[in-house]
């Protein structure tokens, strides 16, 4: 299985995993996951948004890059 860096960055936070998947897509799925994961718990401590960059790499090669946002507004 290949070894994909998952990164998650923006202006609060900067986390990055090497980890081996059986393909790029399921890295991309995990790193979905785990920006969700930080974004939830951004929200829930009280933050109405969360944004990051999210890349999946191989190596010194760019393979998948996205924008993952998380944010709640009061319906009052």
């Amino acid at each position: 299985m290949p070894p994909f860096r998952i990164s998650v960055v923006n202006h609060i936070v900067s986390a990055t995993n090497d980890q081996e998947f059986s393909s790029l897509e399921e890295a991309r799925k995990q790193a979905i996951k785990a920006a969700i994961a930080i974004g939830s718990d951004e929200v829930t401590n009280g933050k109405s948004f969360f944004g990051a960059e999210v890349l999946v790499e191989n190596g010194e090669e760019m393979l998948c890059r996205m924008i993952v946002a998380i944010g709640t507004s009061s319906l009052q």
